[in-house]
């Protein structure tokens, strides 16, 4: 296989005939068009055969089979078909790629997408008990299960989706990165669902490091301005947003680093009787009382969206370069 690879360096962002997300009171969206292109391909061109193809950021992406559950406040509810119908978009990731899941049909499934692929995939079937989110399933629930404690679908009624969002950073992409699957410099989560709204677009693309990116911190997605004043009590129950945790990248060190703090931080909040998803924790973490329990020695790195389009996937789309591929 001869692989041409045509670079749009001219895509900065992807912008939207409308917002693709709809805002629900779970601080979450639905998804509603899918976004267009207005930009044009650049006339840099590279040539190489494909396993010649060097990448500096290795993906990470998992999905656990968590069974149905409802996702918001209305009647959305999320199964294995939802990330089953997502997942074809990897199909067309040229980055080396390495999933975790406990799923043998999603195992089977990424197998298939990525026959084109094999010499950069590491698909990892595995127990997912065998991780520390999950073992912290019961006193997830008991924070739940608290009288006055918020229903918010799924963030604080499924422990099993609050333990998923927090293997982020503990299991998935830590671990990829002290196993040194691919070895290269930068690590990016990707959400199986991130790409979900141009499913349908059958076109092979890069993910490559944004422009500006600081080395020495993780770089995230800034969805809204909030207040570092706010109080984690506030910011957990009230599922307060920050920053997105759909996508972020950073130096296989620096990713190591934010690990160790979010561990720290996952426990320090439980034992305050709060827990949400990884989102909330992230903005409780660099809140000034977060700051001062726990002293994070790794910051972030905020990309503001620009433009039109829905901020959600902002960093995404900006790391996202289309490539062409040529079979011979």
């Amino acid at each position: 296989m001869i692989v041409k690879w045509e670079f749009l360096h001219n895509i900065t962002h992807l912008v939207f005939v409308d917002t693709d997300k709809q805002t629900d009171n779970t601080g979450e969206g639905i998804p509603m068009r899918p976004p267009t292109t207005l930009a044009t391909p650049n006339t840099l061109t590279i040539a190489t055969t494909y396993r010649d193809f060097r990448s500096n950021l290795t993906i990470v992406t998992a999905y656990w089979n968590l069974g149905k559950f409802q996702k918001g406040s209305g009647n959305l509810h999320f199964t294995t078909n939802t990330y089953v119908n997502w997942a074809p978009v990897f199909r067309y990731l040229v980055n080396p790629l390495v999933v975790y899941t406990d799923s043998k049909e999603f195992k089977v499934l990424m197998e298939t997408l990525r026959f084109e692929h094999v010499h950069n995939t590491k698909i990892i079937l595995t127990n997912r008990t065998e991780f520390w989110p999950f073992q912290l399933i019961k006193e997830i629930k008991a924070v739940f299960d608290q009288p006055d404690y918020p229903n918010i679908h799924p963030n604080t009624v499924k422990p099993e989706y609050s333990a998923a969002q927090h293997a982020k950073y503990a299991v998935n992409l830590a671990e990829t990165v002290r196993k040194k699957v691919f070895d290269t410099p930068y690590y990016a989560w990707l959400d199986v669902g991130y790409f979900r709204d141009i499913v349908q677009r059958k076109e092979f693309f890069k993910m490559d490091i944004p422009p500006g990116v600081d080395p020495k911190r993780v770089s995230f997605n800034h969805i809204r301005n909030q207040r570092m004043t706010t109080k984690p009590f506030k910011i957990f129950r009230n599922n307060m947003l920050w920053v997105g945790g759909g996508m972020f990248l950073g130096r296989g060190e620096v990713i190591l680093k934010l690990e160790q703090l979010y561990h720290s931080a996952v426990l320090y909040f439980l034992e305050k009787k709060l827990m949400n998803t990884d989102q909330q924790v992230l903005y409780s973490i660099y809140s000034n009382e977060g700051r001062k329990a726990l002293n994070p020695r790794v910051e972030l790195q905020l990309f503001d969206p620009k433009g039109p389009g829905d901020p959600w996937f902002y960093l995404g789309y900006l790391c996202r370069k289309l490539v062409s591929v040529t079979k011979s």
